[in-house]
Parts: structure tokens; sequence; C-alpha cells
């Protein structure tokens, strides 16, 4: 049998949140927590990473991308595709942290994102039809 890679009670990021493992079978994570809330699944291993300088370098950019989108306060936002993006392009920063090339693009991928989503926002806030604003700020 597999040694698991993490046992109730470790501390891991998951989902670019630091958490604590609450409970495993056989080789899963099927259950974390970061104090508040609970977040359950059949097998949460693949998104979780151990806590390392570089994966909490790589959550925090996220996080940084994630806190900014919610910033923009637009409704018309699709926050749950927005957020299962970030956290796929977040697994494959934590997949390449060996590899710093690979990390470095993938770096400048997601600052293209983030800046793109923003400036589509912006310029959304600004469409006019007949001289009248159709979103407000």
């Amino acid at each position: 049998m597999l040694q698991p890679k993490f046992k109730k009670g470790d501390w891991c990021f998951c989902e670019f949140i630091l958490q604590q493992i609450k409970s495993t079978k056989e080789n899963r994570i099927t259950s974390v927590t970061d104090g508040y809330m609970e977040l359950s699944s059949y097998d949460l291993s693949d998104r979780c990473f151990p806590i390392s300088l570089e994966i909490k370098r790589a959550s925090d950019e996220i996080n940084h991308w994630s806190k900014k989108f919610h910033s923009l306060k637009f409704n018309g936002l699709n926050y749950p595709d927005l957020n299962r993006a970030l956290i796929s392009k977040w697994v494959g920063m934590c997949e390449s942290i060996e590899n710093e090339e690979k990390l470095k693009s993938l770096y400048q991928e997601l600052s293209k994102f983030g800046r793109s989503i923003i400036e589509k926002v912006d310029e959304l806030k600004y469409v006019t039809v007949d001289e009248v604003k159709i979103f407000s700020k």
C-alpha cells in the first residue's frame, strides 16, 4: 500500500488557501478546513500541495488576482468560473515548482490573464448606448 502523501491534521495548501486536512481515506484527502469553511470531496489530493515557500508564493499570487477580481465589484463577472480558472492555473504552477522556466512562463500567463479580465471589465464599465452608460461603476 502507498504511503499517504498527507495524513489527518497535516497542513497544506488546497486551492491556494492554507488548510488543515480534516479527513483522509486510503491515499485520498477527503476534506480540509481553513477554520471557517470546510471543503469535502471524494478526492482533493490533486488540489493539495505541501507547505513550502514556492507554493506559498504561487498561492499568494493567485490570491492577489482573486481579490482583485472581487474588488472590481462587477455583478456580471462569472466568479465561479474565474475561481476554477485560477485554481487550475495554481495547480499547474505548483506542479511546475521544480521547472524554473515553465514556472516563469506560468506566472507570466497568470499576469496576462488577470490584466485581460480587468481590462475587459473596465471596457464594459464605459459602454454607452445613445450616450447613456449601460453599466454603473
